[in-house]
């Protein structure tokens, strides 16, 4: 079977992946709401059973279950595909951005991180199975569709890793970055939490019996963001806080959530000892501090294996007609875990921009080119593979 019949067949299936992906968009997954997940979760069960996948359902108590798909090995190779279907968008909020096409562009929430991702790797599995291609009929595949994400994989990660120990690479669906890059360089992230506690008093008749846990979460907010360092590209970004119930008590507790992203395992660490520090440290009196959270998503560096990899994803884009370019990311992903484990291509996703935001979009056209290009690579990937891994 030539490459050309693939990419005929994929772009065959246009009109078919748009609709594909206003489903996914219609079904409303945020993170923490459930009921929406696990209905999402039985539509894409249903489209891997309909694909001949052996399916599964790893359930969870409050995030929504997991969804696993395996097809058996007859060439001793196996391969992993991974893509979430949280989203942070919470249960409404596609009653007040539903999902519309404008200028060739597709909008709603969770079309671009990562719907869009999702409706490119059930096309190109649909295509090889249905095109008879070698890949399908002989290669181990996995796909592991994950419900949290977006809260840096907490449930997911570890059942993601035990699967990635038996294979050979793992493609990571997370949309291509904004300037259309794939990606196999990520920085490590990071979740930390910090509570002030402080004592209360009357605001106006004896403030000076009351300590401020809000002023201090202050100082600490700054000294925390003073901790930003672009040359070495670690950021640490204090997204929550929370004091006070009434203007006229002085604060007697405060409460922050701190993203913390960096390259490298050292300059993880070191970020992660002077946020110690910053915690410890006191400006306003009698107040105390608790400090804790860990480094979720590990720094993936440049690995000459990767490298590798990735020359055959040039490969198979030039045959598609785009460059495949490479970026290193700061966003956290999948990838940061099964990057560690086995060679690993992310953002192989749709085009767009805007994520996390009101603002967010999918490109529609990308939508057969980042298909066409996955399809192709996973028909080469068996022959090619062995040479990979062995440099």
């Amino acid at each position: 079977m030539s490459g050309s019949t693939l990419l005929q067949e994929v772009a065959r299936r246009q009109n078919s992946m748009v609709e594909l992906l206003r489903e996914l968009v219609e079904h409303e997954s945020g993170t923490y709401d459930k009921a929406d997940v696990d209905r999402l979760g039985h539509f894409l069960r249903e489209r891997l059973d309909t694909l001949g996948f052996q399916t599964e359902q790893l359930a969870q108590e409050r995030l929504g279950d997991h969804i696993v798909g395996r097809r058996p090995s007859r060439n001793g190779k196996q391969i992993v595909l991974v893509g979430h279907f949280d989203t942070v968008f919470s249960h409404g909020t596609l009653a007040e951005r539903p999902w519309r096409v404008e200028n060739g562009r597709a909008y709603g929430p969770g079309v671009y991180d990562m719907k869009g991702g999702i409706a490119i790797m059930l096309t190109a599995l649909d295509v090889l199975r249905a095109s008879g291609s070698a890949f399908w009929s002989e290669t181990g595949v996995t796909v592991f569709f994950n419900s949290d994400e977006e809260i840096l994989s907490p449930t997911s990660a570890g059942p993601i890793d035990a699967i990635a120990r038996e294979c050979q690479t793992a493609c990571i669906l997370e949309p291509a970055r904004p300037g259309g890059e794939y990606t196999f360089v990520r920085k490590g992230a990071g979740k930390f939490f910090l509570r002030i506690t402080g004592r209360a008093a009357h605001a106006g008749g004896q403030p000076e019996l009351g300590r401020s846990a809000a002023l201090e979460l202050a100082h600490k907010t700054l000294a925390l963001h003073a901790l930003n360092d672009p040359s070495t590209g670690t950021t640490v970004n204090v997204g929550v806080m929370r004091a006070g119930e009434r203007s006229n008590i002085i604060c007697p507790e405060a409460y922050a959530e701190i993203d913390l992203r960096a390259l490298d395992p050292e300059a993880m660490e070191s970020a992660i000892e002077a946020m110690r520090q910053v915690a410890a440290s006191t400006t306003v009196p009698d107040t105390t501090a608790e400090f804790w959270g860990d480094p979720y998503f590990p720094p993936l560096p440049r690995k000459p294996v990767n490298e590798r990899l990735f020359a055959l994803m040039r490969e198979v884009a030039a045959e598609v007609g785009f460059e495949a370019r490479d970026i290193v990311s700061g966003g956290g992903s999948d990838g940061n875990h099964t990057g560690q484990i086995v060679p690993t291509i992310d953002g192989m996703g749709i085009g767009g921009d805007g994520a996390h935001t009101e603002r967010e979009f999918a490109v529609l056209d990308t939508l057969t080119e980042r298909a066409q290009a996955l399809a192709l690579f996973l028909h080469a990937w068996p022959d090619r593979i062995d040479g990979i891994l062995a440099g």
